[in-house]
């Protein structure tokens, strides 16, 4: 399956926010063949992705000490798509998928929506969706999602503010018996940033990546971007990559 947000106050006319799916057959024979069919929209609570700088401008998350706007950091929402990736698991009584983006979860303060997808048959189904941001001053976004073998969730995510939190990577998670729709497990510091971005362009990520070790089908690992004082020195797009893992108590 393929996945798509849309957003009803976006810039491409959409009536409604939803997830659009559509499902990819590929039959690998002397001929291949190969077909795209739309397959479900479902509609989710309601979500903004179009961030107060945007659409005219991807600078949009200030950092501390940054007082040019064209520094800020841009948060990945404005295409109103899903980031990467779309983690798919087989729980035989059942398939799910995982997704997150990048909203506007509070005035001015970015967050990360995630969805838990459930597919029976050919029937597709938001099980479970909510957005994780802690009202605390800290923006989160260009999350990345996935399940351990127990259905356990894992999200990691960039974190910064205008004030006194760097570019850093955190993360979150929830238990499969957990109530639907919470991140329930606190939040974990992967590392704090010490620096900052200073390239006028804006760029970040496009993406990071959450994915479970298959040694034991327990493990998250997570991989994205951070800033160090002397990344910062070294260039303005100085920036550094850290790997961090963890586990989730219920998956031994």
């Amino acid at each position: 399956p393929l996945v798509g947000t849309q957003d009803d106050g976006g810039p491409y006319g959409a009536t409604s926010d939803a997830l659009n799916i559509w499902d990819l057959l590929v039959k690998w024979r002397s001929t291949p063949i190969a077909s795209l069919t739309f397959a479900s929209q479902l509609p989710v609570a309601a979500f903004d992705s179009i961030f107060p700088c945007a659409p005219t401008s991807r600078d949009c998350l200030p950092q501390p000490g940054i007082v040019n706007p064209a520094q800020y950091l841009d948060i990945l929402s404005y295409r109103q798509r899903p980031t990467f990736r779309l983690a798919y698991r087989n729980f035989k009584s059942y398939e799910a998928l995982v997704t997150n983006q990048s909203v506007e979860a509070l005035p001015g303060a970015a967050g990360v929506r995630w969805y838990e997808i459930r597919r029976t048959g050919s029937t597709y189904s938001v099980y479970q969706q909510g957005t994780y941001a802690p009202n605390d001053g800290v923006h989160r976004w260009m999350g990345s999602i996935a399940q351990d073998k127990k259905g356990d969730m894992g999200l990691g995510y960039s974190v910064v503010n205008g004030v006194n939190v760097y570019p850093g990577i955190r993360y979150t998670g929830r238990l499969s018996g957990d109530p639907l729709g919470q991140m329930t497990q606190g939040e974990g510091t992967i590392i704090d940033g010490t620096g900052v971005q200073t390239i006028t362009n804006s760029r970040w990520g496009d993406y990071s990546d959450m994915t479970v070790d298959p040694t034991d089908d327990c493990t998250f690992w997570y991989v994205n971007e951070y800033y160090t004082a002397a990344g910062q020195a070294s260039s303005p797009a100085g920036w550094q990559t850290r790997i961090g893992s963890f586990k989730l108590p219920s998956c031994q």
